[in-house]
This record gives C-alpha cells, structure tokens and sequence, in this order.
C-alpha cells in the first residue's frame, strides 16, 4: 500500500503546485483588469477638458464682457473681481464670484464654443 501511495505522490505535489501557480496567475490578472478599468483616458476632442484648461478659457471668456453695458454696481463688482483674478489667480474665486462672472459674460454673448449644447429631450418652453 505504501508503494502505491508512493507512486501517486508526486503527481498530487505536482497538481497542488499547478493549481497555487493558476490561482496566482488569475489574482494578478483580475488586479491588472481592475486597475485598467479604473484609468481614464480623456478622448481626443472631447467635451472634458482639465481644471487649468477650463479655467484658462472661463478667464478668456470673462475678459470679453462689455463692461459699458453692465450696470455701475456689477461694473465694479466685475472690475474687482478681474483685478483679483489679474493678481492672486483664478482659483481664488468662489463658486458665488464664478456664477456671476458666468452670468455677466453671458448677457449678450453667442454661445460659447466648445460647450455642449442642451440635450434636453423636451421642447424649450419658448
């Protein structure tokens, strides 16, 4: 009995080895599969676009408002805020100060390009 149990020995060794090498083999590969799946990649021409850029171009943007239309409350409110964003940067602004510097360039404005348009299934109420 111990010669047969002998001569099956190695095969078990060998099987048990096999499976810990393919359960190895298969953990490393979820990982990869996982890590890849959670990687973005910004696709050429897209409507995404970094923090700087946006901010580049809502700078640029803001520098187009006509400040003779604006009435002298705003004016100097829009004034203040460009000073602010000409010396400490455009991140020192707060959610509040971008809406309305977004609300002031969009007075009279054509649409921007490079923004997607609404993509409202329903008919606009006008």
């Amino acid at each position: 009995m111990d010669a047969k149990l002998m001569t099956w020995l190695p095969t078990l060794i060998l099987a048990v080895v096999l499976g810990a090498l393919g359960l190895r083999r298969f953990w490393v590969q979820r990982k990869q599969r996982l890590i890849a799946a959670r990687r973005v990649v910004e696709r050429p021409n897209s409507y995404y676009a970094s923090k700087a850029v946006r901010d580049q171009e809502d700078a640029e943007w803001w520098q187009r408002i006509k400040l003779d239309r604006l009435h002298e409350v705003n004016r100097e409110y829009v004034e203040r805020l460009m000073r602010q964003i000409d010396g400490a940067g455009i991140d020192t602004l707060t959610r509040d100060e971008r809406a309305f510097m977004e609300r002031m360039a969009n007075l009279e404005a054509p649409p921007r390009r490079g923004v997607r348009p609404d993509q409202s299934p329903w008919p606009s109420p006008a």
